[in-house]
């Protein structure tokens, strides 16, 4: 999906990274935190791997998803491991990918003393770079704990696109993938989308399956089928 409106905030992660520290992404639910960081993901693969995680999730679940993202060739019997176990493997093992990894922990919403337990555990030894996505209603201590172990780290808050961006979007996406709009569509559509992200790849991906639909449409006329 073509990205624009946050040439700031890539540049910002990509830079936090390459110098070791750590990045907090907050915002409301439709700002495309987590896509933003897919894209990201996306364009350092030659050097990087992200492993996302739904941090929503136990400890325990964290714990087994990491194991099978980052040691597949291990044998261990993942689902009944324990979850101190399977937390000293993770940060112990070896890992055959010779790139950087970044830990995405997605989903912070709540953090309980068991969760930060673990972020500590797996920041400890700085042996990963981490990337966590949080919700905009984290409360304000849990926020500050997580700025804790997470220190050195660089705190982004994302906020709805500017209408010239937007519009900015639309237009690629009609010269991309030949839709024809005028000026006028765009400005309409980009005036519907509030600025969320999200709105934006939910209108961008109905266009495209409408368009999808009616050269399918054409075709089965010309041949005759009805």
């Amino acid at each position: 999906m073509y990205f624009v409106g946050r040439e700031k905030e890539i540049g910002q992660i990509r830079e936090s990274l390459e110098e070791g520290r750590n990045v907090i992404i907050s915002g409301k639910y439709g700002m495309g935190r987590t896509s933003l960081v897919q894209h990201i993901a996306d364009t350092m693969k030659g050097q990087w791997r992200f492993v996302f995680v739904d941090f929503s999730k136990t400890p325990g679940s964290v714990c087994n998803h990491l194991l099978a993202e980052l040691f597949p060739m291990h044998a261990f019997d993942r689902e009944h491991l324990k979850y101190k176990p399977s937390r000293f493997r993770i940060a112990t093992l070896a890992i055959q990918d010779n790139r950087k990894h970044a830990i995405v922990l997605d989903n912070i919403s709540k953090l309980s003393a068991q969760k930060i337990n673990l972020i500590r555990y797996l920041t400890w030894e700085n042996r990963f770079q981490f990337v966590s996505i949080v919700e905009s209603f984290l409360v304000k201590e849990g926020l500050f704990r997580l700025r804790v172990w997470m220190n050195p780290s660089t705190f982004i808050s994302l906020h709805r696109l500017s209408e010239l961006s937007v519009a900015q979007f639309f237009r690629q996406l009609s010269k991309e993938q030949h839709l024809g709009w005028p000026e006028k569509q765009i400005k309409n559509l980009a005036e519907v989308t509030g600025g969320y992200p999200l709105r934006m790849k939910e209108i961008a991906l109905r266009e495209v399956e409408r368009k999808r639909q009616l050269q399918e449409m054409g075709v089965e006329h010309l041949i005759g089928v009805h």
